[in-house]
């Protein structure tokens, strides 16, 4: 059983060495853990072949190996936890130069004066000093680590670490003691070599060495919080089951020993056999057991994301999903704030919708697509991985570092995103009570139940984008009764008006019927625009050219008289399928309200340009761009988000209905409308319509 401990222990180093760097050889600290995991495996190894009788020989390979062990695992420590350029220990160094003498010197000296020696001879116990006290260099390093860290999670993580590596150096100091002093000979039998050999004492350093490799390559690979409360749930379950399977197999051995062995043999396969059928909801048994007794910290998160996950099934408005998704996290202690922002497409950012706990300052108000969605893949961004990230990968700073500002302005040790396939609708952000982040699989716990939040939050918004479509239609219907109703009136006023205007015999007479019939075209012309707003709109679409568009806008803006220069820009565009008039209308639009803001000494600018959609269900597809830019007053911040509000106008003549109208013809293009503006400055507003 040893030997099998040993060798299983020297192929799992194996694996770690070659499986972890794969991920990113530019790592060191993937390397310095490849570089450990192979000294390791060669040490396992080396003993494990030595315990078999004939392979003596085999412990100079165990004994060569663990020489390089202590300055592997201290530069494991340097390039996991100590940041940025800050200068490396000097024992790294000196440990790194004094470890190939000393192997060499064990073997040659225990190889020409010492073999067969049945104690541990003079250079096995000056080796033996030099490893553990070396590896004891990494513990006093590690402990300086710990008192001199500032951040939680990065604290929580070195403790992890001493706790685990003292463990390790103690099993096998206290195994090595122990074998010291046994009297062992080639000559025993494989069935009781590897018994002797090893000591009175069981080895738990092999078992806690394979436990520290196991914790170092999920915290290398992810560099995620690994708890050693889940990791102790998992163990202890593991644990219960063997215990539970050989008290089984046991009870049922001892049908061998009867009048029918054969009975007994039967009885061991079912039983076995029952006990694996049985054993994955065992499994979760045990280990929720397990969990509750030794992670109560993250017991409590997956307690409250189970309920969530409940509760989700009965959510049947956008208030209730807000408070399924932030309650129950809020009350199970793991959680201190929350803060949810999805898609606004007014505003063409993801906006804050719901905050709720304790922030420690207001989270920011909306979060641009760029760069914090774009290049969004296939998880959750971590706040303590990006770090990482940014201190290994200097080429990827310029979308890592904005991404950490944007997650700080959240107020996000986590942010996880509901996604409709790969479109990002919005983020749910979370902050950890303790600040020592999220472990990995609390992570994933999260992701599945924000992704089963995400289907909902779809079917909602669908269902408010029926609603809205039914409440359009039975405008639509009531506004054509009522412009029939009210045109009718407003024709005999009119009539009765221009006959008074050929009657009248005073100036002012004239000039009051005047007024009269131009209140009543404008009042006919809003009618009409109302209608134009409440109807289904439809886009033909043709291909057209958008630079001979413009042209014609202009033009006829031209004919208007206006003293304002016009200037035409254009690229070298394909034909785009879009409805001609329609577009017309909105830059005639456009084009109209620019030159009352620049006034006639003022400057618009009417451009055309190949550009992309920045709706995130549009995925970035090609776009022509029409751009209306004038050099006037500019829009306040506080008006730009009612410009597009119907019958909202901050002219006095205006009717409030030309914006809301031209971006109603975008949308029925799938393209869209918005607006840049400064104050004193000017303002741009943008027509995207999709080329496909």
């Amino acid at each position: 059983m040893n030997l099998l401990l040993y060798a299983l222990a020297a192929v799992l180093a194996g694996v770690f060495a070659i499986r972890v760097p794969h991920g990113d050889r530019r790592d060191p600290a993937r390397r310095a853990f490849a570089l450990l995991c192979t000294t390791i495996s060669l040490g396992y190894g080396g003993f494990a072949l030595y315990l078999i009788p004939g392979l003596g020989w085999f412990k100079y390979v165990n004994g060569a190996a663990a020489a390089f062990v202590p300055p592997a695992l201290l530069a494991v420590v340097e390039t996991c936890f100590v940041q940025g350029n800050r200068p490396r220990d000097r024992r790294l160094a000196r440990l790194t130069v004094a470890s190939p003498p000393i192997a060499i010197a064990f073997v040659i000296l225990d190889a020409v004066y010492f073999y067969g020696t049945p104690r541990a001879s003079i250079p096995e116990v000056m080796l033996t000093i030099y490893v553990f006290g070396g590896l004891l260099i990494s513990v006093r390093r590690l402990w300086e680590l710990q008192r001199a860290s500032s951040d939680p999670a990065e604290r929580t993580r070195v403790r992890y670490t001493l706790g685990l590596v003292s463990a390790v150096i103690g099993f096998s100091a206290l195994e090595a003691l122990i074998r010291a002093f046994v009297m062992e000979t080639n000559d025993l039998p494989i069935s009781v070599r590897p018994v002797v050999v090893q000591g009175a004492f069981p080895p738990l350093g092999c078992v806690f060495t394979s436990f520290l490799l196991y914790f170092l390559a999920q915290m290398i690979t992810s560099w995620r919080l690994l708890d050693m409360g889940v990791l102790s749930a998992r163990l202890a379950a593991v644990v219960g089951a063997a215990f539970l399977l050989v008290g089984i197999d046991v009870f049922a051995a001892g049908m061998l020993f009867g009048a029918y062995p054969i009975h007994g043999f039967f009885q061991v396969f079912m039983a076995s056999a029952i006990f694996l059928l049985a054993y994955e909801p065992l499994s979760k048994q045990l280990e929720m057991w397990a969990g509750r007794a030794l992670n109560t910290r993250g017991q409590r998160l997956v307690d409250a994301l189970a309920e969530t996950e409940l509760g989700l099934a009965r959510v049947i408005s956008m208030q209730g999903l807000r408070v399924e998704l932030t309650a129950r996290l809020l009350a199970s202690g793991r959680v201190r704030a929350t803060s949810m922002y999805l898609w606004e497409a007014a505003r063409r950012a993801y906006r804050l919708d719901h905050e709720s706990g304790v922030h420690e300052e207001p989270p920011v108000l909306q979060v641009g697509r760029q760069p914090f969605a774009d290049g969004f893949v296939d998880g959750p961004f971590v706040r303590i991985e990006h770090q990482h990230m940014l201190r290994i990968e200097a080429a990827g700073a310029e979308q890592l570092e904005p991404r950490l500002k944007t997650m700080r302005a959240m107020n996000a040790d986590v942010v996880v995103p509901f996604r409709s396939g790969d479109v990002v609708l919005g983020w749910l952000a979370l902050r950890d009570a303790d600040d020592v982040g999220f472990t990995e699989a609390e992570v994933v716990r999260l992701a599945k139940v924000v992704d089963r939040a995400s289907v909902i939050l779809e079917n909602l918004r669908g269902f408010e984008q029926l609603k809205e479509e039914h409440r359009l239609a039975a405008l639509g219907t009531m506004a054509a009764g009522l412009a029939h109703e009210i045109r009718n009136p407003l024709a005999g006023i009119k009539g009765a008006a221009q006959y008074l205007q050929g009657s009248a015999r005073e100036a002012d007479d004239a000039e009051m019927v005047k007024v009269i019939i131009d209140e009543v075209d404008r009042l006919s012309n809003v009618v009409s625009q109302f209608l134009d707003y409440s109807r289904p709109l439809q886009a033909d679409r043709q291909p057209t050219s958008a630079e001979a568009l413009v042209a014609q806008v202009v033009g006829l803006l031209k004919a208007q008289g206006v003293a304002t220069e016009l200037v035409q820009q254009h690229d070298d565009l394909q034909p785009v399928n879009l409805d001609a008039g329609k577009i017309a209308q909105v830059l005639l639009n456009l084009g109209q309200n620019a030159i009352m803001a620049a006034g006639p000494t003022g400057k618009v600018t009417l451009a055309t340009r190949m550009g992309r959609m920045r709706d995130p269900k549009a995925r970035q597809a090609a776009a022509v761009e029409f751009v209306v830019t004038d050099n006037g007053a500019g829009i306040a911040p506080s008006e730009i988000d009612k410009l597009f509000v119907p019958f909202y106008t901050t002219r006095h003549e205006g009717t409030g209905l030309g914006l809301a109208i031209s971006r109603r013809i975008a949308l029925a293009h799938a393209g869209e409308l918005d607006v840049r503006s400064t104050v004193g400055v000017g303002s741009v507003f943008t027509l995207r319509v999709p080329m496909a």
